[in-house]
């Protein structure tokens, strides 16, 4: 499921249980609402409430890292290719075919980066065109130990480009476990039933409990855009690729 659609079920489940609890006390006898039964409620879901934020907090952590590993292999990989360009320039003008190379690399590689592609066929166009480029900088025949220099530090370069595409393939799918979500829904819901469970009956009290699900749902929805960068709304910026075409391009 997407993030939308996650993030909807969420406020379905969580609103949905408050609505329950609404319900329940309309229902229930009076003795099953009194003090006692209120402090017993209000105790137990303490414990629901303590491990809800603990998970949730959990989940930011873990859909933050994964949102910054994969913005820092995109700023990686941009300056890797400004890097691999002026290698080319300080070679001479045999690497000129390999800079224009270069240059359609990293035009198709922010199309592949801005529209998304399945895992599964993540890259495989753009590593063709990188091998490519890898193959003819060995082809290159340097006439000195300064060219021969030039040479392998822009193999190395084109290894750290590589690197950085495995790592955007990695870092591509969602960080969200799904059993910690699912389980993190169900205890917001049971925590909004006993909300609702001894929430007085009116408008006031009704509206609250539908924009704190509103919100609570909308959190989730944010956890889940980080956790998965490559769907939904928010994504990494791309600007740091497209700052480097812009050094690709000859003057």
């Amino acid at each position: 499921m997407t993030s939308i659609t996650t993030g909807i079920a969420a406020f379905l489940a969580i609103f949905g249980g408050a609505l329950l609890g609404l319900t329940g006390a309309r229902l229930l006898p009076d003795q099953h609402l009194g003090p006692e039964t209120r402090t017993a409620v209000s105790v137990s879901m303490a414990v629901v409430g303590t491990l809800s934020a603990l998970v949730i907090g959990l989940l930011i952590s873990t859909a933050s890292t994964s949102f910054s590993a994969r913005t820092h292999a995109i700023s990686n990989l941009a300056v890797d290719m400004v890097r691999l360009n002026r290698s080319l320039v300080r070679y001479g003008p045999e690497a000129d075919p390999i800079r224009d190379s270069l240059r359609t690399y990293a035009q198709a590689k922010i199309g592949e980066l801005g529209t998304g592609v399945r895992r599964d066929e993540m890259g495989m166009q753009t590593l063709a065109m990188l091998e490519t480029i890898s193959d003819r900088v060995v082809d290159l025949r340097p006439a000195d130990d300064r060219q021969r220099h030039i040479q392998e530090q822009a193999l190395q370069l084109i290894s750290s480009i590589s690197e950085a595409r495995w790592l955007l393939i990695e870092n591509d799918k969602s960080a969200v476990p799904v059993p910690f979500l699912v389980l993190l829904i169900f205890w917001l819901a049971i925590l909004f039933a006993s909300f609702g469970l001894f929430a007085p009956r009116n408008a006031t009290a009704l509206a609250s409990l539908f924009l704190c699900s509103v919100a609570v749902a909308g959190g989730i929805f944010m956890i889940l855009e980080l956790a998965a960068p490559t769907e939904g709304v928010i994504r990494p910026s791309l600007d740091p690729i497209r700052a480097a075409i812009g050094e690709l391009t000859p003057s």
